[in-house]
């Protein structure tokens, strides 16, 4: 979309604490550039020069950029001031320290022009991203479907101008089920509560945007691939492993992280032999807590490589398993590789895990145990979310990939063989931990389109479980089958207690 053709939008920045200067050169690199930005700070005096951009200080900019100064209790009135004087279809504010992500002002423009259904959009709402200041993802806000209520709380607005100044009764309003804005964690709100008032009483009539795919990457193969490899007490399989990555063949240059998450066995040992067959080897010390996802985040904090791949401890990597990661991350922001069951766990193959390319329920994810991401979209995104444990991280780090507009794919040429837990109380516990993480999944993507199990289905699956206790005392396989369906009813049942929603 050029900007001919897309819906013009003004932006203005309230900027009670400082930020705007990253605020305004996340817009001005825009691949839909705003018609002008209005910075409104409370600063007295040496305000931020957003005008510059970030090509440096002599750089001209296309849009008009202008700084207002005002009192701290006249930045709410000023803002909605400078929305009404805007030169522009649409309005949206935002706070000093927003970023706006590369295609946010594209995304939002489409909605508007084009999400209306033949009517003009006059409330577009997208969602916001909110990252710690380590740079670790805090949580995000998804726009709720449009319900009359526009309680977006610290979400995104995007406001046809004339509505500030005319009451036209029912408008229609957009919902782009996307994160377009990354936040400050303890940022308050982005100031739009001051249009509040005007937009209140009016009914609305609710429409869904949903965006067109992303775009390819630019083709680029990886410089040098970090291989993170997170592990706690895993000496018994660790080495296999390291052995597996030693001999990948055709591959970009790469090096393995062992990011030890606390081991009290032989784990380091393990891993200190493996230098003789892997020279560029690092130990990554992740002890201070437990947690897959802490692990790699500080696997991604000492990887060397723009492209981190991602694997377990006790698999076994296919020995092109790199160079067809490598191939996928010319064109893809996030890559899932296949996982085979035969090798490690021949006697169940039954429980092998869907490809990536045959997931039906919501968007795809890539499996933590085979992935990699572009190391410059994990600092975007907010890397991996450590509030998932044992399970459901995977699922969170590439929904929300796609939803902040990048591009996943499957290869399922990037093997990795894949071991299944043996024991039934280990399988129990991790099937009970995938329910859980279910359940929180919803609580934060429903606004997404992720759904929940129609309510009949919920049915059948309790009655099955109570039919089949006597599976129990039949047959090993019967009994394992029972274990797996049982622990992750379960699991559902105590993630809908946990995060409040009924996920059952």
């Amino acid at each position: 979309m050029d900007d001919a053709s897309a819906a013009g939008i003004a932006v203005v920045v309230a900027d009670p604490d400082g930020g705007a200067e990253r605020t305004v050169r996340s817009l001005l690199a825009q691949t839909v550039r705003p018609v002008s930005v209005t910075v409104v700070t409370t600063a007295r005096s040496d305000a931020p020069r957003p005008g510059r951009g970030s090509g440096g200080p002599d750089t001209p900019v296309a849009p008009a950029v202008r700084t207002l100064r005002c009192a701290p209790e006249d930045l709410g009135p000023v803002c909605a001031d400078a929305a009404r004087d805007a030169r522009a279809p649409y309005v949206t504010v935002l706070r000093g320290g927003d970023e706006a992500l590369p295609r946010c002002l594209e995304h939002l423009s489409r909605a508007a022009r084009d999400g209306g259904g033949g009517a003009p959009a006059g409330l577009v709402l997208c969602g916001t991203l909110v990252l710690r200041d380590d740079g670790r993802v805090d949580g995000f806000t998804l726009p709720p479907p449009a319900d009359g209520s526009r309680d977006l709380g610290d979400g995104v607005r995007l406001v046809r101008r004339e509505l500030l100044d005319t009451d036209p009764g029912t408008v229609v309003e957009v919902t782009v089920p996307m994160l377009l804005v990354r936040r400050p964690a303890g940022s308050a709100g982005n100031r739009a509560a001051a249009l509040e008032p005007l937009l209140r009483t009016r009914a609305v009539r609710g429409r869904v945007y949903r965006p067109p795919p992303a775009a390819p990457r630019d083709g680029s193969v990886p410089r040098l691939v970090s291989v993170v490899v997170p592990v706690r007490d895993g000496a018994r399989t660790l080495a296999a492993q390291l052995t597996a990555l030693s001999r990948q063949t055709g591959a970009v240059p790469y090096e393995v992280l062992v990011v030890d998450n606390g081991s009290t066995d032989a784990t380091r040992e393990v891993a200190e032999r493996a230098r003789a067959a892997l020279p560029d080897l690092r130990i990554v010390d992740a002890s201070e807590r437990p947690g897959e996802s802490y692990a790699r985040n500080r696997g991604i904090a000492a990887a060397r490589g723009d492209f981190i791949a991602f694997c377990d401890a006790d698999d076994l990597a296919g020995t092109g398993w790199l160079a067809a990661m490598a191939e996928a991350a010319k064109e893809a922001d996030l890559v899932g590789g296949g996982l085979d069951t035969s090798v490690l766990s021949p006697a169940h193959t039954e429980e092998q895990p869907l490809p990536m390319d045959a997931q039906t329920d919501f968007l795809p994810f890539a499996r933590g145990a085979n992935c990699g991401v572009w190391k410059d979209v994990l600092t975007a995104v907010g890397h991996w979310d450590e509030r998932y444990r044992g399970g459901g991280e995977d699922m969170d780090l590439s929904w929300r990939v796609q939803l902040c507009g990048y591009r996943v794919r499957y290869a399922g040429d990037a093997t990795m063989h894949y071991r299944l837990r043996d024991e039934l109380t280990a399988l129990a516990r991790q099937k009970w931990n995938y329910g859980r993480s279910g359940a929180q999944l919803y609580a934060a993507y429903r606004h997404a389109g992720f759904r929940r199990r129609p309510g009949r289905v919920v049915a059948g699956n309790w009655c099955w479980l109570l039919l089949h206790v006597p599976d129990l005392l039949r047959s090993p396989a019967l009994r394992r089958r029972y274990v797996r369906y049982g622990a992750r009813l379960a699991g559902f049942l105590a993630g809908s207690v946990r995060w409040r929603v009924p996920y059952l």
